[in-house]
């Protein structure tokens, strides 16, 4: 009994290893298409929110935990600190990864509903890098130009980024996370009602 509940918390651990690294590489593929270009910079958690869906949901699954849904809402930050960006996205992370796994818990990690919300509040965990945009606007565009991006870079996303549109960004990645979780429930049904989710 004891070696086959070791058995299974490795099986587990393995298995959020895996999906923990697809959601970084989910979010590494869509973040080096849209960082070069203003418009596509402010979309990037809306379509990481929505690709990364079934991967969530898989995670969970496979290791219905507290522990992966942490690691992976707080990794992401871990790694714009370690490029060289402003060291706030941990104070946006940590909270979001904390409340999304309260969230889950809610169902046991095994409900599609509260997992999805939860996924809805996770994909919010990206927004630490966002929100120098507006909190601390001079040093961002400082600090994003002297990184290397362009003077026409900075302006572009200067005038895109009036104070509305953070708000609108958080409720589009909600809403983006939510149709990815949809389209999980109908691609990957049967994985989902074999694991007692659905």
């Amino acid at each position: 009994m004891e070696n086959q509940r070791k058995k299974k918390s490795s099986r587990g651990a393995i298995a959020a290893g895996v999906f923990i690294a697809l959601y970084l590489v989910t979010y590494f593929i869509i973040g080096a298409i849209c960082m070069p270009v203003a418009v596509l910079f402010l979309i990037m958690p809306e379509v990481v929110a929505f690709f990364a869906a079934p991967t969530y949901h898989m995670m969970l699954t496979k290791s219905p935990s507290w522990v992966p849904i942490f690691i992976a809402a707080f990794l992401p930050s871990l790694l714009l600190i370690a490029s060289g960006h402003i060291p706030i996205a941990p104070v946006v992370s940590i909270p979001v990864g904390i409340v999304a796994a309260l969230i889950a818990k809610q169902g046991h990690y095994k409900s599609f509903k509260w997992n999805t919300i939860s996924h809805m509040v996770f994909s919010w965990n990206l927004f630490g890098g966002f929100i120098p945009i507006w909190v601390m606007r001079d040093y961002f565009f400082q600090d994003t130009f002297e990184r290397g991006m362009s003077q026409e870079f900075c302006d572009t996303l200067r005038a895109l980024t009036p104070w509305w549109v953070l708000p609108v960004m958080m409720i589009a990645t909600a809403l983006c996370s939510l149709l990815g979780s949809l389209f999980t429930k109908k691609v990957l049904n049967k994985h989902l009602t074999k694991a007692g989710v659905l």
